[in-house]
């Protein structure tokens, strides 16, 4: 009975701990760094020196990614990535761990861990709380959320709209 069961318990471990996770996507590698795929849509096209795409299966770091992408920049040394967290502690005053990131208003769902951001990319990095919004207020959760706002076009023009009660003029600050 106890042989049946160290097997079971043996088989078990091996099942759920012992094998890759398998992510459906590619490596991607942006300057030999690798980045989550969803981090794609911050780069400017127009930076981009040459992409170098590999049909081959890749293990790193137990996760098992279906392909590899490389994309090498026109000028490598411009980028200084840094992390969420380290934008949490930089940009922001907030301690808790109980926050959600946001990028250009879109939540940031997969790859938070790794998820990485141009630090000369962040034109302003805004937190508000459940408390600021009224459908939240009355739940029992808690928790901050950071909206980082990238330098784009249209928040470039935002950031030099001037606002008087409320109306929009056309004015540069």
């Amino acid at each position: 009975m106890k042989q049946l069961l160290t097997f079971s318990i043996l088989f078990i471990t091996t099942l759920f701990f012992g094998q890759n996770t398998k992510n459906p996507d590619a490596a991607m590698f942006f300057d030999s760094i690798l980045m989550p795929v969803n981090m794609m849509e911050y780069f400017d096209p127009n930076e981009i020196e040459s992409v170098n795409v590999i049909k081959k299966d890749t293990t790193i770091n137990a996760v098992l990614y279906h392909g590899q992408l490389y994309i090498a920049s026109k000028n490598p040394k411009k980028y200084d990535f840094i992390g969420l967290d380290q934008i949490k502690s930089e940009f922001t005053k907030i301690k808790s761990n109980d926050v959600i990131y946001m990028v250009n208003g879109t939540l940031i769902k997969d790859n938070i861990e790794t998820f990485k951001l141009d630090r000369n990319y962040i034109l302003e990095v805004e937190v508000t709380n459940t408390e600021a919004h009224y459908n939240l207020r009355k739940s029992d959760t808690k928790f901050d959320i950071i909206n980082i706002l990238g330098k784009t076009k249209e928040n470039l023009d935002n950031k030099n709209n001037i606002l008087i009660r409320g109306q929009e003029i056309i004015g540069v600050k």
